[in-house]
Parts: C-alpha cells; sequence; structure tokens
C-alpha cells in the first residue's frame, strides 16, 4: 500500500474523542490501562452506530471475548459503566457512571478493585455463573447488581432463590427475581421464614385439591 493511499485510509478512519480529564483521573476512579483502552474501543465502535459485541472488540484488542467478557463484567460490578437495550441483540454499553464519578471527584482506591473479590456480590455471581454453565452476560451482572443497588435482596435470600430456581429446573434471572420479589413482597427475609412459607403453600394446594373432590362427589 502507497503512503498516499494509507494516508487516505488513516483519514477515512475518523477519529474518537476523548476527555483530557478522564485521561488525567482515570486511574483516580478505578481505571487501569486495560480498562482505558476497553472504553476507547467500546466508544469507537459504538460511535460509528455497530454494537459492541465481545468478539468485535476482542478482535481489535488481540485478545480472547472471554477476557473482555471478564473486564466488562468488572466495569459493571464498580458502577463504572451499565447496560441498556432490551435484549442482547439492542444492548450497548453505557459510561455515565464513569463520567458521574470523574465529575464528582470520587476516586478509588486500587485495594477496594482487588478486594472487590471476596464480595457477597461476586458470590452470588460465581453461584449463577455455576449453576448455568457458562459466564453471565454484562447484561445479566447488570441485572444482579440491581439486586444489591435498587431491590436490597439479602445476598443470603439470593443464594436461596437460586437454589429453588435449580431444583425448579428453572435457570433463569428471571425466574430467581420473581421469587426474590415475591419474598420481599410477603416480607421473608430470612431462611426459615422462605422454608415456612413453602410448607404452608404445600398444604393449602393439598386442601384445596382435597375440598374439589369432595364436591365432585
Amino acid at each position: 500500500m502507497t503512503l498516499e493511499k494509507r494516508l487516505q485510509q488513516y483519514i477515512q478512519a475518523g477519529n474518537t474523542g476523548v476527555s483530557n480529564d478522564l485521561l488525567l483521573h482515570y486511574q483516580d476512579v478505578g481505571l487501569d490501562n486495560d480498562d482505558l483502552a476497553l472504553y476507547m474501543q467500546v466508544e469507537r465502535i459504538q460511535r460509528r452506530g455497530d454494537q459492541a459485541t465481545p468478539a468485535a472488540i476482542a478482535q481489535v484488542m488481540h485478545t480472547t471475548e472471554k477476557i473482555v467478557i471478564t473486564r466488562l463484567q468488572s466495569l459493571i460490578r464498580r458502577d463504572l459503566m451499565q447496560v441498556v437495550g432490551g435484549s442482547i441483540q439492542t444492548e450497548t454499553y453505557d459510561f455515565t457512571p464513569l463520567y458521574e464519578k470523574l465529575l464528582d471527584g470520587q476516586t478509588t482506591q486500587r485495594s477496594e478493585i482487588v478486594s472487590d473479590g471476596k464480595s457477597a456480590r461476586r458470590e452470588i455471581m460465581q453461584t449463577l455463573e455455576a449453576e448455568f454453565g457458562r459466564p453471565l452476560s454484562p447484561m445479566e451482572m447488570q441485572t444482579v447488581g440491581h439486586w444489591f443497588d435498587q431491590d436490597h435482596f439479602e445476598p443470603v435470600m439470593m443464594l436461596l432463590a437460586i437454589q429453588e430456581a435449580v431444583a425448579n429446573n428453572a435457570r433463569s434471572l428471571r425466574y430467581i427475581e420473581t421469587i426474590l420479589a415475591n419474598w420481599q413482597r410477603d416480607n421473608i427475609t430470612t431462611p426459615q421464614a422462605a422454608q415456612v412459607s413453602k410448607q404452608r403453600r404445600r398444604g393449602v394446594t393439598y386442601n384445596n385439591i382435597i375440598d374439589l373432590s369432595l364436591i365432585h362427589i
């Protein structure tokens, strides 16, 4: 390729703008160099109207999809990115939480990032991945984050709901969330209370069956 053609290709590729404030303070809000490179690739892809899939990101960063997914999950877990969109086909990555941290002057110590792997949030995600037999998608990671940050479900109840879902062969976050929402609505806040409620439901169902059989007789 001639220098002239290469120059034309360079110009046609366009530019991806990055705030100087982010370049100066990205480590202060918890990003490392790889996170910053990932951020720039996501922004580049999305600004041209394409979907920033892990495969597309991995190809340009010369890494694996698994590593990209792990990085994306980490950004969500650290409240630096969120997923928007109604499905995997339409989801996009939104860095508003990152910008808010920059504007607020929030800083994150590196030790906090390292210890994040030992948190209850991480335990829930690892349990789900083990039961699902696959890594969670970024959107699923965000859903779990909402359980903690918005719904305020207790981790012990999350683990119990996961067990219930697996026992019923319903390995989906929607099913698990329905269980948790029902418990929260009924003010069931401990595993013991959940067990009592389960036994009562079984008793009511059994009595109803007996009553119906008597009516038909």
